[in-house]
Order: structure tokens, then sequence, then C-alpha cells
């Protein structure tokens, strides 16, 4: 039976395995888990937590919208967002109303507390940026920005010929 010999111990998340046969792929995920694991240090020094800084900045961006919205923005289930919306809402960041035209809806929109801050989070992102991409050049940042955004669009087109959520 396997035991956890660094039980107590402080573990580095596992950076993704190195797949031979696909080593762009292998990088990719890779370079994900690093961003993401830099990303959440930045979120916690405001107090905040993935996908919570990206419902504040498309509160920010688009005004109040029924909870609905958020579901389908995020893809996740409704109990997920739920969540979220009721940590943000005990931190006075968001505040949920029932709808005016649907009884059954409820409505999302920023408090002052929520608004103010937004720009803490997009300087949080910008030095997100920043610190990942420092040993990249400006010319393989746009290259990479292209590339991405290849890779991006061809993932999407064949997750829904397979009828995956994109």
């Amino acid at each position: 039976m396997p035991t956890n010999k660094s039980a107590g111990r402080h573990q580095e998340p596992h950076p993704g395995i190195e797949v031979d046969e696909a080593p762009l792929g292998s990088l990719l995920l890779q370079a994900v888990r690093a961003h993401a694991a830099l990303a959440t240090s930045l979120l916690a020094e405001l107090g905040l937590a993935a996908p919570q800084e990206v419902v504040l900045l498309y509160l920010q961006d688009h005004g109040g919208v029924p909870q609905s919205e958020l579901v389908r923005f995020l893809g996740r289930d409704r109990s997920t967002v739920t969540a979220t919306l009721q940590t943000l809402e005990r931190a006075a960041l968001v505040e949920r109303t029932p709808s005016q035209t649907d009884r059954r809806a409820m409505d999302v929109d920023l408090t002052e507390a929520g608004r103010a801050l937004c720009p803490r989070i997009r300087a949080a992102w910008a030095e997100l940026e920043r610190l990942a991409f420092e040993y990249v050049a400006p010319r393989q940042r746009a290259e990479l920005t292209s590339a991405l955004g290849a890779v991006r669009d061809a993932a999407r087109t064949h997750a829904a010929e397979k009828g995956a959520p994109s």
C-alpha cells in the first residue's frame, strides 16, 4: 500500500506529465499550471480565489446581469457559480437581488466595495502578465499571442465537432 512519506510537508503541485508524442501539449499544460499557481498567489493577496476575480471584472464590464448569464459565461454548473457568488456576497463584493422580470431568477451586481476592488484585480493581472512572461522577448510575445489564439481556435472547433463544451 503506498504511503505519503512527505505528509505534513509542503509539496509542490505536479507540473504535468511530459508525453514524448505530444511535446507541445505537455509543455502547454505545464505552463498553464505554473501560470495558474502564480495567479492563485497574486489573487490570494487580494483575498480572492479563481474565478471570483473573473466574476467581478465581468460585472464591472457588463453591469448587473442575471445569475444565469454568469453561469453561461463561466461555463460552470449553477451550483458552483452560486457558491462563488455566495462567497463574494459574504465578502460584500456583490449583491444578489430577485429579478424584476423573472421571480425565479436572481440578478447580480457589484457593490461599492466590489467596484473599488476591480482596479486592484486588473493590476494583479498586469503583474501576472509581467512576471509570467518576464523571459519572453516582445517579438516572441507577439508570435506566442498569435500561436495561442490559433491553438485555442483549433481546440474549440474540434471540441465542438465532438460535442464537448469549449
